[in-house]
């Protein structure tokens, strides 16, 4: 016999699981798509974020030489280059002036309001930029990168010399910068060592600057004590200026005698030909170092 109480309650609680609407099942899925979407483009950027972190990190490898040309810029030329926010420091109160240009400054007391400005180059084995590792086949090519600053101080006071340019050799070291938002440009280089004389020669065309050194090493190699470190303003590729830190860690160092000749018309030959001095030294070899960019 049926038990029409049970079937009565049978079809009650198939009445309870009435299908939803065709539209509801619309808006879950484009719900969940948006979800999944919101995460993916969370994860992606997270994901960029780390890469540009540690794109900013340069682990400078195997320090083959460095040196520097030390010089005085005008204070009007000075204060073109620089960006709003920072101050050219004169030479009569910058405490780390090169020895060679504090002679000048104290001899010629009209100099004393020029800006010092130097022209830094970093001849490397390799450049780690991120986890990507910059390096020749040819173990005898060296990766170049070259920074010209001017001593400058922050609104607040603090020293942090402004990076008027940045310059590299490398093609592959061109293209890792504009991955990592780090404003490069080219720069030529070309080295001769002469076996007929204890001479080197360093040619360098920067734009339509350049600059070509003949000299050599000349005293006892120095071990070097402590890191040599700067910090640097930058303009990025998109984020205004930027705090750079760079730290040498070099192994020896020796003082340099040679001749300077600048050649061309770009701004740099310019300033360097106004200068009234232009020095280049000391010279560092082994160890390596680090740019860190900060954004």
């Amino acid at each position: 016999m049926r038990s029409f109480g049970t079937q009565s309650k049978t079809a009650c609680a198939r009445a309870d699981r009435v299908p939803p609407a065709p539209g509801s099942f619309i808006v879950t899925r484009v719900t969940l798509g948006v979800a999944s979407a919101t995460c993916c483009i969370a994860s992606l950027l997270c994901a960029q974020t780390n890469d540009l972190k540690q794109a900013g990190l340069w682990q400078l490898q195997g320090l083959r030489s460095s040196y520097c040309v030390h010089f005085l810029v005008n204070p009007e030329a000075g204060s073109k280059e620089l960006k709003q926010g920072l101050t050219a420091i004169r030479a009569s109160e910058d405490a780390t002036l090169n020895p060679a240009l504090q002679q000048v400054v104290h001899s010629q007391p009209e100099f004393a309001g020029w800006t010092p400005s130097n022209l830094c180059l970093y001849y490397l084995d390799a450049v780690q930029v991120g986890k990507q590792r910059i390096v020749e086949r040819d173990p005898r090519r060296y990766q170049l990168i070259g920074v010209w600053t001017l001593a400058a101080r922050e609104a607040g006071g603090a020293r942090r010399d402004f990076v008027v340019d940045m310059y590299a050799s490398r093609e592959n070291l061109l293209d890792a910068a504009r991955v990592a938002e780090v404003r490069l440009h080219e720069m030529e280089s070309a080295y001769y060592d002469h076996p007929d004389t204890t001479d080197d020669t360093y040619n360098l065309k920067i734009g339509k600057t350049q600059l070509i050194w003949t000299g050599r090493a000349v005293g006892d190699s120095v071990r070097v004590q402590q890191p040599l470190t700067e910090q640097w303003s930058m303009e990025g590729l998109r984020h205004g200026l930027q705090p750079v830190r760079l730290v040498l860690t070099p192994a020896w160092s020796r003082a340099l005698v040679g001749s300077l000749r600048v050649e061309g018309k770009g701004d740099l030959a310019k300033l360097l030909k106004a200068s009234p001095i232009r020095f280049v030294g000391p010279l560092y070899r082994g160890g390596g170092g680090e740019l860190r960019f900060t954004r």
